[in-house]
């Protein structure tokens, strides 16, 4: 059975009353979402393998089994439906298998505002990619690739007596799927945090040593890039552009008077702008491979041939992973729209900011990219005295 136009929901839960409640409580939701219920995970697998469900939402515990347990086969079968875990209490480090297979934990108790808040963000995100392979191959992904020499330092530091809080906290933050990873973590309803974290240094300071230890090493939330595919792919100099975008994005929010827990939310999303690339490079090689080429034979912008082939860019892509993974909703829009020049605006700063960081970066550079940047639009949006000081801004960056 296909539904075209409505979201399927499946929620599971031991609790008839739990399920009852949610049945009351989501009634008014009939319309937009077509909604099943299961009381263990038999019963859920039977409804998955009639209909394609697109978001399921798991009791931890369930009669017979265990929540994650059913997340791991849904992963395994039904890599497409997005997987939400109920979180009845606060953990400091999740088991391995919660972590590889749940994209978000919601707190319980929860309020039916809260609940269907994130009901629809989930169903707008899968809504922007518009290709369901892509979706697969997202959804699927438990965990990001780090550079080797990224993942040893942490490993080691990890290891050792003498490295602070801070230490790790520096490493992480230097590295796309390592922050990522991290403050999908400490976001989670599993660490009961009262507010969304947007720095992976503070993440890493909120969790403790003991924790990233244990999640590191024990749950394995981090993984290596394959030295071959990061040569090919030139995932190196990404990673230097994106830590000299999430830079530039700071010294941009502080020129506008943003105050440095305000900053915390440009910076991150200047460090995760070209996630989508990171995800398309190293888990769809052949396709980006020959989109790349194709982007270079024909002069046109990488963004705007990924558009053509897969039906969306890594601009998209990015975020709809960061949105799976709950981080913040204004560093998910601005890496959304940082290819997007008709979208800025003055009046929606982060955005702004962190499309003119890769924008001026870019036309700056020295890469064969740089005849696609063109700042006219930008000087558009901003006073005389501010595009001037953000281009000296962005050339202090390039010459070092």
């Amino acid at each position: 059975m296909q539904h075209q136009n409505s979201s399927v929901i499946l929620f599971v839960d031991s609790d008839s009353n739990q399920l009852q409640s949610l049945k009351r409580n989501l009634r008014d939701y009939r319309k937009e979402w077509i909604m099943y219920f299961a009381e263990d995970a038999v019963s859920a697998m039977e409804i998955m393998t009639q209909l394609e469900v697109d978001i399921v939402v798991c009791e931890t515990q369930l009669t017979g089994s265990s929540g994650s347990e059913l997340l791991k086969q849904i992963h395994q079968r039904f890599p497409r439906t997005t997987r939400l875990l109920f979180s009845g209490q606060a953990l400091r480090t999740p088991a391995q298998e919660t972590v590889q297979y749940a994209h978000q934990f919601i707190a319980k108790p929860c309020s039916k505002d809260d609940l269907v808040a994130t009901l629809k963000r989930v169903s707008r995100l899968r809504e922007s990619i518009g290709n369901p392979a892509m979706e697969a191959l997202v959804n699927s992904l438990d965990k990001l690739p780090s550079l080797p020499q990224t993942y040893q330092r942490l490993i080691t530091a990890l290891q050792s007596e003498s490295a602070t809080v801070k230490d790790i906290g520096m490493i992480v933050a230097q590295d796309i799927g390592m922050s990522a990873k991290i403050l999908q973590m400490v976001n989670s309803a599993f660490f009961g945090l009262p507010q969304q974290i947007a720095s992976p240094e503070h993440a890493v300071s909120l969790l403790g040593t003991e924790t990233v230890t244990n999640l590191a090493l024990t749950a394995g939330i981090f993984a290596q890039l394959d030295e071959s595919l990061m040569e090919e792919f030139e995932l190196d100099t990404l990673w230097q552009h994106s830590i000299a975008v999430a830079t530039l994005s700071k010294r941009l929010a502080q020129a506008t008077g943003m105050s440095p827990q305000e900053c915390e939310i440009p910076m991150l999303a200047g460090m995760l702008h070209d996630l989508g690339k990171v995800v398309l490079a190293t888990c769809d090689s052949n396709e980006y491979r020959r989109i790349i080429r194709q982007s270079r034979r024909q002069g046109v912008p990488l963004y705007l041939v990924e558009s053509e082939s897969i039906w969306c860019s890594h601009a998209t892509l990015g975020a709809y992973l960061m949105g799976l993974w709950g981080l913040p909703f204004s560093a998910v829009e601005a890496v959304a729209l940082h290819h997007s020049p008709e979208r800025q605006s003055s009046r929606s700063t982060v955005c702004l900011i962190v499309y003119a960081a890769n924008l001026l970066l870019h036309a700056l550079g020295s890469d064969a990219e740089k005849v696609h940047y063109d700042t006219d639009h930008l000087q558009s949006l901003l006073t005389h005295e501010a595009f001037t000081q953000w281009h000296a801004f962005a050339t202090e960056i390039v010459d070092g």
